[in-house]
């Protein structure tokens, strides 16, 4: 049979197939093959005569993120609040740049948009939308824009990620009910939220399935070399091809065909600044690579 698995926990996994679900363990070769199964993998298991079920191979995955550990993932939405606590667009670009390099469709969520100031969403949508990146304003708490985000997720595996106490396990309570997620809120002294979710687990929704990811996954740039980055940015992609010189970091060069996309709309200015800190992040990294 095959199934794709919801949840690990030690060596037994739950894993569904059509309308039903089985708990089976992990044959013993998968620990000597090295093999970690985690939420999101296709399967294939054997349900025995005594009703016991076993793992017998994890078929071939799309993608896999490493934290949390989810498989197969086609859409990422990327959480950011219009309150508290403020968005981190830096970690919003890594995440975005992730999708790139996993081929997974990113989304951006403007939520509790019934408590941050007008315009936020718009504020938002003018910095990703020359990329090609959708922008969705909710609040899971008068659920507005709730509709538009789950016609999103419709038969896809989806996952959810951002900073704490934006709202992510609040937009999934609201928009799957039952699933009564434990919900964080910020820290009076630091204003930054405390995880809730710890561990990965996907839940069926919608045609697909949807994982409550336990804080979000990090880009490791250390090993991308900073000529690669600006393929990461789907506003720069066509340009990129028609700078004057090969390698072109679209910063200082002469002749660079991506600058001009800051005067055309085609490129933020503020996207473009993180873009040239990035960059420099990287020339710091390749400098102390070999020390």
């Amino acid at each position: 049979m095959e199934g794709r698995i919801l949840k690990g926990v030690g060596s037994f996994y739950t894993v569904q197939s059509g309308e039903e679900s089985w708990v089976c363990k992990a044959r013993g070769r998968f620990r000597k093959e090295g093999l970690t199964p985690v939420p999101g993998d296709r399967v294939e298991f054997h349900i025995g005569d005594d009703g016991k079920g076993y793992l017998l191979e994890i078929l071939p995955r799309h993608n896999l993120l490493i934290r949390p550990a989810v498989a197969n993932v086609d859409k990422l939405f990327i959480v950011l609040s219009a309150s508290s606590p403020e968005m981190d667009l830096w970690l919003c670009d890594k995440l975005l740049m992730q999708c790139e390099l996993l081929s997974i469709s990113p989304a951006l969520v403007c939520n509790k948009i019934d408590e941050g100031p007008a315009g936020r969403v718009e504020a938002l949508a003018a910095q990703y939308t020359p990329g090609g990146y959708p922008v969705l304003g909710t609040s899971a708490r008068t659920g507005e824009g709730l509709q538009a985000l789950q016609e999103s997720m419709r038969g896809c595996v989806s996952c959810f990620a951002g900073q704490s106490a934006v709202g992510k396990s609040s937009l999934l309570n609201a928009l799957l009910p039952g699933l009564s997620l434990e919900v964080g809120d910020l820290s009076r002294k630091t204003e930054r939220g405390r995880h809730t979710t710890r561990h990965a687990e996907l839940f069926p929704a919608f045609g697909g399935a949807v994982v409550d990811t336990p804080g979000f996954s990090l880009l490791d740039l250390s090993a991308m070399e900073p000529e690669d980055l600006s393929g990461l940015y789907p506003e720069m992609q066509a340009a990129r091809h028609n700078c004057r010189f090969p390698g072109c970091l679209h910063i200082t060069e002469p002749d660079c065909a991506v600058k001009p996309l800051l005067d055309t709309g085609g490129l933020h200015p503020l996207r473009y600044e993180r873009y040239k800190g990035f960059v420099e992040e990287l020339k710091e990294m390749r400098k102390h690579r070999y020390d």
